[in-house]
């Protein structure tokens, strides 16, 4: 794998399954492969994440969390992609949340490193800030995304979420949420790139284990902002409106 980890991400997250840590593992079908409203891969992918938070940190010192998220595509694309049952992309990230006295409110920096196996791109490397709040089943946020690599430093992405969801019977969920992007590319276009609304519910199948279902629309606002989002890898940019997702959790 053409990948040079991070020795601090990989040694945090796989000793944190022997500290006091809150760990979750994601197991995600998706109709489609859509980031930030370019489509990666417009045919079925799998979507496995791994995430560890706490790490044995007192919570006076605020929260850590490390994990790992990876893309593995289950056909081509139409030929777009030579990715056909490989991992095209993996990803490994860190944050760290501010202790606040404030109920419902978290400051939080992170970092993220993309990678590409089955590509010759180089990686990927952002880092990032924001904050959310929620009360009453209601949140809203904002991230703000910065390059700090060598194929995307200086490009931004900035963020906005609101959403609700809504406790039902036996602990199952239901929720929408609404999303909104701005891309400042330094080689391309810069502007409102699109929007997001995703309707979804969750049902616990155990004391560990729940199952949830998901259905997104993904919206275009500048269809230039879009193309020159994807210049590096050739695809089309925007090219899927509805992407439906099954995922299985664990929490532990």
């Amino acid at each position: 794998m053409k990948k040079t980890i991070t020795s601090a991400i990989v040694a945090g997250l796989a000793g944190a399954l022997s500290v006091s840590a809150e760990t979750s593992a994601t197991f995600d079908f998706a109709s489609a492969y859509v980031f930030r409203g370019v489509t990666y891969n417009e045919d079925f992918v799998f979507q496995p994440g791994l995430e560890a938070t706490g790490l044995g940190i007192p919570e006076e010192f605020g929260a850590v969390t490390l994990g790992a998220w990876a893309n593995y595509d289950l056909d081509d694309y139409d030929g777009y992609i030579n990715n056909k049952y490989q991992f095209s992309e993996v990803d490994l990230y860190a944050s760290y949340s501010l202790p606040l006295q404030t109920e419902g409110l978290d400051i939080f920096v992170g970092y993220v490193e993309y990678a590409y196996p089955t590509s010759t791109a180089l990686d990927d490397k952002e880092a990032n800030a924001g904050v959310t709040f929620e009360s009453e089943g209601f949140s809203i946020g904002a991230t703000a995304f910065g390059g700090v690599g060598a194929t995307n430093k200086k490009d931004g992405y900035y963020e906005g979420m609101v959403g609700y969801s809504l406790p039902m019977k036996e602990g199952a969920e239901i929720g929408v949420e609404g999303v909104v992007g701005f891309l400042d590319d330094r080689e391309g276009e810069t502007g409102w790139s699109h929007y997001n609304v995703t309707a979804s519910g969750s049902l616990p199948l155990s004391e560990v284990w729940s199952l949830g279902a998901s259905v997104t629309y993904v919206g275009q606002i500048d269809d230039e902002v879009l193309v020159d989002a994807d210049i590096d890898t050739g695809l089309v940019g925007y090219d899927t409106e509805v992407v439906g997702m099954l995922s299985l959790a664990a929490a532990f």
